[in-house]
């Protein structure tokens, strides 16, 4: 599924929100943007790496909270 990320200036790695269009991500990063500070968009599929981090750490999260308890 096509989503976008904001990528920062001086940040190798993708923002960690996944947005559905170009323009939520735009209007999120216009909120967030710091002073001197400059970003993309960036298109992403389903290979997106940076969800497939996010998606990898649920579940070791959740491994980890089921051998706890």
């Amino acid at each position: 599924m096509t989503h976008y990320h904001i990528r920062w200036s001086g940040s190798a790695q993708l923002d960690w929100e996944r947005f559905n269009t170009p323009a939520e991500a735009e209007a999120s990063a216009k909120q967030l943007l710091r002073h001197g500070e400059t970003y993309m968009i960036e298109e992403h599929n389903r290979a997106c790496s940076r969800c497939r981090a996010t998606r990898n750490a649920r579940t070791m999260r959740a491994i980890f909270s089921q051998a706890g308890a």
